[in-house]
C-alpha cells in the first residue's frame, strides 16, 4: 500500500470518529495535521502526524528519542550509548576533542559484533542498521551522521518475538505480536531458492512484501539450507511497514506479562495515549524496546481489512475524552523505576 493510501485510510477512521460524535472535523497541511472540535465545549484535540495531543510535550519528546527513553525507564539491561555528530553545527561543542570514535570502538569491543546503529529519532525500523563487522559499522555512522545529529550504538540480541501493546491512559487496550516473513525449510533448498518459490506463486501484494522483507539479506543468509520444517526468518527487523505481518492471538498469560510491562512504561514517561514495543530476548526474558509517542495503526488496517479499521476506530474513538473533562495536569504519573525489565533495541 502505498503511504499516501496508508494515510488516507488513518485520515478516513478520526473524520469517521468526528462524524459518529457530531463533531467538527478539519484537515491541514496535506492531511498531515488534523483537528477534531466539539462545538458545544470548545474542546478541541489536534493530531500532527499520529500524534495526539492528549500526551504531554515533554513525554512525547521522550519518546521519540530511543536513548531518552531508556534513561528515563531506568533500564536494568543494555542501555544505549550516545554519539553526537562532530560536524553538525549543534552538537560539535559537545563531541570531546578526542573525538567519538574510540569511545564507539570501545562500545563495540566491550559488547562483540554484531551491533545495532541506529538515529536518535527515527521510525519504522528506517536506518536502522546490523553491523557484523567494523566497515558495516563505520558505514551505518557516516550514513546517519549525514542525515541526523546524533546515533546510538547498542548490541545485536536473539529475538524471539516482537509485540506491540496499545495503551490509554497506562491500560492496554490492544496488543499483538509482529510476525516475520519467513520460509519453511526442506533440508535441501536453499533459503534463496524457497524464497523464489514462494515469489513464483505469491500474489503482488504477497510478493513485494517478502521482498521488502528480504531486501537486507546477506549472500551468507540466502545460501544457507534450513532443516526440514524449520523456520528461516527472511528478516531481522519486526517492523510492519517492512514485511512483518499481525498475529492478534497471544496467549493470555502471555498478554497479562506483556500488560504489566507496558503499562510500567507508559506510566514512567508519562504518556496517556501510546504504544509500547517489547521484545522477548533468548535466555533474557521481556525487555521494552521503545515507546512510541505516535499511535500508528496504517499497516494493522491494511493487513486486517474491515476488521483492522474498526480495532483502529475503537481505539482513537476511545482516546477522544467525548463530554468528558481530562485534567492532563492534575493526573498521576508515577516515575518509578520499571522493576524486573529491561530496555533492549
Amino acid at each position: 500500500m502505498a503511504p499516501q493510501e496508508a494515510r488516507r485510510n488513518f485520515v478516513q477512521t478520526i473524520a469517521s470518529v468526528a462524524e459518529k460524535h457530531g463533531l467538527e472535523f478539519s484537515s491541514h497541511s496535506h492531511d498531515w495535521i488534523l483537528q477534531v472540535r466539539d462545538k458545544v465545549s470548545g474542546k478541541q484535540c489536534s493530531i500532527f502526524g499520529y500524534t495526539f495531543d492528549a500526551n504531554p510535550a515533554a513525554a512525547v519528546e521522550i519518546c521519540k528519542e530511543k536513548a531518552a527513553t531508556s534513561l528515563v525507564l531506568d533500564s536494568h539491561g543494555v542501555a544505549h550509548h550516545v554519539f553526537l555528530s562532530p560536524a553538525n553545527p549543534f552538537t560539535a561543542n559537545y563531541v570531546p576533542k578526542g573525538g567519538m570514535w574510540a569511545p564507539v570502538q570501545e562500545v563495540v569491543n566491550k559488547h562483540g559484533f554484531p551491533i545495532v546503529v541506529k538515529p536518535l529519532k527515527g521510525t519504522g525500523g528506517l536506518d536502522v542498521t546490523k553491523a557484523t563487522c567494523w566497515r558495516e559499522a563505520e558505514a551505518a555512522v557516516q550514513h546517519i551522521f549525514s542525515r541526523e545529529y546524533g546515533l546510538a550504538v547498542c548490541p545485536y540480541k536473539p529475538v524471539v518475538d516482537e509485540y506491540r501493546c496499545i495503551c490509554l491512559e497506562h491500560e492496554v487496550q490492544l496488543t499483538y505480536r509482529k510476525v516475520r516473513s519467513s520460509v519453511t525449510g526442506d533440508g535441501e533448498r536453499s533459503v534463496g531458492a524457497l524464497l523464489g518459490q514462494r515469489l513464483s506463486s505469491a500474489s503482488p501484494q504477497e510478493a513485494a512484501g517478502l521482498v521488502a522483507a528480504a531486501a537486507e539479506l546477506r549472500p551468507e543468509d540466502l545460501a544457507k539450507v534450513p532443516g526440514k520444517g524449520e523456520a528461516s526468518a527472511l528478516q531481522w527487523k519486526h517492523n510492519l511497514g517492512q514485511g512483518a505481518s499481525v498475529d492478534l492471538k497471544v496467549p493470555k498469560d502471555m498478554a497479562a506479562r506483556l500488560a504489566e510491562v507496558a503499562s510500567s512504561a507508559s506510566r514512567a514517561i508519562g504518556m496517556c495515549f501510546c504504544s509500547v514495543d517489547i521484545i522477548e530476548v533468548e535466555k533474557e526474558g521481556l525487555m521494552v524496546m521503545e515507546v512510541n509517542g505516535g499511535v500508528m495503526m496504517d499497516s494493522l488496517m491494511e493487513q486486517l481489512g474491515d476488521s483492522g479499521k474498526a480495532l483502529a476506530f475503537r481505539l482513537y474513538e476511545k482516546q477522544w475524552p467525548l463530554g468528558v473533562e481530562r485534567a492532563i495536569s492534575a493526573r498521576a504519573v508515577s516515575t518509578d523505576a520499571i522493576p524486573s525489565h529491561r530496555w533492549q533495541t
